[in-house]
């Protein structure tokens, strides 16, 4: 215990240098703006072998090499500021981790404080205490020396103990138990279990870090309307799901996607790439949508004429004027824009919001393609 103490106390001091450009690194290719791509890893051992674990030497190449290909890696302080209006670096990258394996702490938590890279572990705290998982998990002693003494590791909540599902298959933080009484749990019993839950957790955690202790890891990604409304009853102002997707300002604080990145057939090259097709169209150093090439791409048309851009994508015909907030569908209907139309370099252009409105679609963008893809609609909640 007293040596990975003293071994993260040592690494504390690559804190003060961790917001600093890295030393080497190329940033000659800015692939997005304004956006986050938040990675997800469990348990990095080198002998234990399953979907959520990844080697040492693997987690460590990964990571350099997206830090020498530019991408810069940010605290969790940064990515809440980002959501509330600040800015981020270009190709901005958010590492976390679920479950508070004692494996971040031995292994994973050196390799980010050799590289100077931040990262916020989700602890399930009824496991911190009772030291019964079937994986070891961090002490409190273990979180409390990170947490304290390196200002770029953060310990968030991942529940108290609803890390489990039901006898009926749904997880426990969205199931309803069954009573002692063989009835099935009411809706005011249910509210006050994940409220007291939550509020566990943090209180424990609180504890243990300086920083605050307000965001959250959905069990298994699985959460709903009732679930997200009572964690945030409880305090929790931030929450990750498993889906995958990137962070943007739009994004709904509490449904944050995540970007998988600890399975030991993901390869450095196959992670970046798994990054930039999910990139938003702001990549392009623009918010608007080129939208010529966007809609031939996707099966649609786009073309100017006297003044204004005609536009059709699957049944739906709108024409708009350069300049104007304003489009008109082919049978009258009228649909106000929130940013007006623009013409850069010859090429209409609309912002990304207008354009989902217009055609019901949203769109990504896969720089290395050069392509634009619809992003499919989820088939369950998040």
């Amino acid at each position: 215990m007293r040596t990975y103490i003293s071994r993260a106390l040592a690494l504390g001091a690559a804190a003060l240098l961790l917001l600093l450009p890295s030393l080497g690194a190329s940033h000659s290719e800015i692939r997005y703006n304004e956006q986050v791509a938040v990675l997800m890893y469990h348990h990095v051992d080198d002998i234990a072998q399953s979907s959520g674990t990844i080697t040492t030497a693997l987690f460590r190449e990964q990571l350099a090499y997206l830090k020498n290909k530019g991408y810069r890696f940010i605290t969790l302080q940064q990515f809440k500021d980002f959501m509330g209006g600040a800015t981020v670096p270009p190709n901005a990258v958010l590492v976390t981790f679920d479950d508070g394996y004692e494996s971040f702490y031995t292994n994973a938590y050196p390799i980010l404080a050799e590289l100077r890279i931040p990262a916020v572990n989700f602890v399930i705290t009824h496991d911190m205490e009772t030291q019964q998982a079937l994986i070891p998990v961090m002490s409190r002693e273990q979180i409390a020396a990170m947490t304290r003494e390196a200002d770029f590791i953060d310990a968030q909540c991942h529940t108290h103990q609803l890390h489990y599902k039901l006898e009926d298959g749904s997880a426990a933080l969205t199931g309803r138990f069954v009573m002692e009484d063989g009835r099935r749990e009411g809706e005011e019993e249910y509210k006050r279990r994940i409220i007291a839950d939550t509020q566990a957790c943090t209180a424990k955690l609180s504890e243990l870090s300086p920083r605050p202790v307000d965001t959250y890891a959905y069990p298994f990604g699985i959460n709903d309307e009732l679930s997200r409304e009572y964690v945030k009853e409880a305090g929790i102002r931030y929450a990750f799901t498993i889906f995958p997707g990137m962070a943007t300002r739009q994004t709904n604080a509490l449904r944050v996607p995540r970007i998988n990145a600890g399975h030991q057939s993901i390869t450095p090259e196959g992670l970046e790439q798994s990054i930039l097709r999910r990139v938003e169209p702001a990549a392009r150093g623009s918010r608007e949508i080129p939208l010529t090439e966007a809609l031939s791409q996707i099966g649609g048309q786009a073309a100017l004429a006297a003044g204004g851009v005609r536009m059709e994508y699957e049944g739906r015909e709108w024409n708009g004027q350069i300049g104007s907030r304003k489009l008109v569908h082919a049978d009258g209907q009228k649909l106000s824009l929130r940013k007006p139309l623009l013409l850069k370099d010859g090429v209409p252009h609309i912002d990304p919001d207008d354009f989902q409105r217009a055609f019901g679609v949203q769109l990504t963008y896969d720089p290395a393609a050069q392509r634009f893809t619809v992003i499919p609609a989820p088939s369950l909640a998040r």
